[in-house]
């Protein structure tokens, strides 16, 4: 039978022999160089900080969308966080939302996968997947993909919400309380999995184009064997990224799977990017950015250590994460010195924040959303 733990639980057994769990690090002092504004404010349904579920903010360009546990789905506006509509699924949701081509799709703890529009939050189709599903949905212009705990990834047609293809991974017996969203780039879904595995699967049929490890369990014990690639995929043009839970950080071309670099890392939170450099939380909550060429450390950023830091997201001139207490941090993307620090409020930030159009959008676990934008301090 697969066992399911949250990193936490991990970190606590792997500690239980000392009874030593380190507290997050005391917030440094620092000169800030950036001003960061709160746009708006809105305060949503009930969160879940424990689970560490799948819901996330996601956008169109012209509204933002968020879920919350206990099945309701909102729309506010980007620019200035007005309600645009409101819809209850009746559902404990999972997982969402993902939104693409006028489709925005949530997932339950029963295995139901919903699709609502993004213009009024009708209804659009409903469909039962036979799983339960911690990962956001991805959504193309005719296909969204899903993927369950117990190893299967599914393409349901965006239109009616028809399985499509259906095809099932190897898990291991014990894994953390997660899994990677699936990625679509072009015609490939890009799927990382519990063992450790990253998959590109042909968007039309679920054909597997390759496969690679990118580390294979080792250990002596199932807590040391754990290689989950739960994290955020990222792709720049002829490359793919990911690294996972003890294992490593890896580009691999898109279309063969070729590894053009590799270096040992171990993240749950997944890797982001920008022209120059590719960012990623490791299991410490240090900060890496690393050369996309070469794959060589530029800067790490340790002074957030244990503070359960967030997939670190390109904005701008800076990288921001949030962490345990509700604090965004900035860094400088040219040397990692924290450039600005606020706090949303005291729920965990458990998702990465998103930008979009010029705007930071952050949820935290205590269901406040908000929207920042940033400006050079006069001098």
């Amino acid at each position: 039978m697969k066992r399911i733990i949250t990193l936490g639980m991990a970190i606590l057994l792997a500690a239980c022999a000392s009874s030593n769990v380190e507290p997050p690090a005391p917030l440094v002092n620092f000169t800030p160089k950036i001003k960061v504004e709160r746009v708006w404010s809105r305060s949503i349904g009930s969160a879940d900080a424990i689970l560490r579920l799948g819901i996330v903010p996601a956008s169109n360009g012209t509204n933002v969308y968020v879920a919350s546990h206990d099945g309701a789905v909102y729309a506010f506006n980007l620019k200035n966080g007005d309600h645009v509509w409101r819809t209850n699924t009746k559902l404990s949701l999972t997982a969402g939302p993902g939104v693409g081509e006028g489709v925005l799709v949530v997932c339950a703890s029963n295995g139901t996968v919903e699709a609502l529009s993004t213009k009024d939050g009708k209804q659009l189709w409903k469909t039962d997947v036979n799983g339960y599903v911690l990962a956001s949905p991805a959504v193309s212009q005719s296909v969204v993909v899903v993927t369950t705990t117990d190893g299967h990834t599914l393409a349901l047609s965006s239109l009616t919400g028809q399985v499509l293809w259906n095809v099932a991974h190897e898990v291991p017996n014990l894994s953390l309380r997660g899994a990677s969203p699936p990625l679509i780039s072009g015609n490939t879904v890009f799927q990382g999995l519990d063992n450790g595995q990253l998959l590109a699967l042909n968007l039309s049929d679920g054909s597997q184009r390759w496969s690679t490890s990118i580390s294979i369990p080792s250990g002596s014990n199932e807590l040391a064997r754990l290689v989950d690639l739960d994290g955020v995929l990222a792709v720049d043009s002829d490359v793919v990224y990911a690294v996972n839970y003890h294992g490593r950080l890896e580009e691999l071309v898109r279309d063969s799977g070729q590894v053009m670099w590799r270096r040992e890392m171990s993240s749950y939170t997944g890797v982001s990017e920008d022209s120059s450099h590719v960012y990623v939380t490791d299991t410490h909550s240090a900060v890496w950015a690393l050369d996309k060429a070469t794959g060589i450390p530029v800067w790490t950023q340790p002074a957030m250590r244990a503070r359960d830091l967030t997939l670190p997201v390109p904005y701008m001139d800076t990288v921001v994460a949030g962490d345990l207490q509700g604090y965004l941090h900035f860094l400088s993307k040219q040397d990692g010195s924290i450039v600005a620090r606020v706090r949303q409020g005291s729920s965990p930030i458990l998702a990465p924040p998103i930008v979009v159009n010029g705007y930071l959008v952050v949820l935290t676990a205590g269901a406040s959303l908000a929207a920042y934008k940033i400006e050079p301090l006069a001098g």
